[in-house]
């Protein structure tokens, strides 16, 4: 046990050595949904949500994030398409994580469907990572969107909060 600690200790928080392809990882996520609106149409959600990631050292991971939703009314028929890119970094304090992106999105005007704009988020906050067993963690994180504008009407609340799982070098 002793020499595991020493050789951790020598190591610090450097991959020296380690194989890149041991270094990078993926994963994403994805929701689907569906209900009725406040005006009572119903309405589809989908979403993807894939990412890459490169871990830099032992507690410090950066990558990008790419994002895509589908929303769809068919009472109204009228079909809405959003997405984006989303670079971020992470940097691990054993369990605990801080985390923080910055999201840049292209979004239909609601006012005029035939136009596109961009709107952006930069959410940052921390985290927790809860083991389930050897290779495989359920994460929770509360972020807040450090850019946000109520006047944008775009995004309801500054608060993001989203729980994902980890097995092995995957995260969904």
């Amino acid at each position: 046990m002793g020499a595991l600690l020493a050789e951790a200790q020598k190591q610090g928080n450097s991959l020296k050595g380690t194989p890149a392809q041991e270094r990078f990882f993926f994963g994403g996520g994805g929701g689907f949904g569906a209900g009725r609106s406040a005006f009572g149409d119903r309405y589809t959600s989908i979403s993807v949500s894939p990412l890459i990631g490169y871990r830099v050292t032992r507690q410090f991971s950066a990558g990008m994030g790419i994002q895509y939703q589908y929303i769809g009314y068919p009472d109204i028929q009228v079909d809405f398409h959003q997405y984006g890119v989303s670079p971020f970094a992470m940097y691990r304090f054993s369990n605990l994580f801080a985390f923080g992106e910055y999201a840049v999105l292209s979004v239909p005007d609601f006012r005029d469907p035939s136009r596109r704009l961009t709107v952006r988020r930069m959410p940052i906050g921390l985290g927790y990572t809860m083991p389930l067993g050897r290779n495989s963690a359920v994460n929770a994180m509360a972020l807040y969107d450090v850019i946000y504008d109520p006047g944008d009407r775009f995004f309801t609340s500054p608060w993001v909060f989203r729980v994902f799982f980890s097995v092995g070098g995957w995260s969904f």
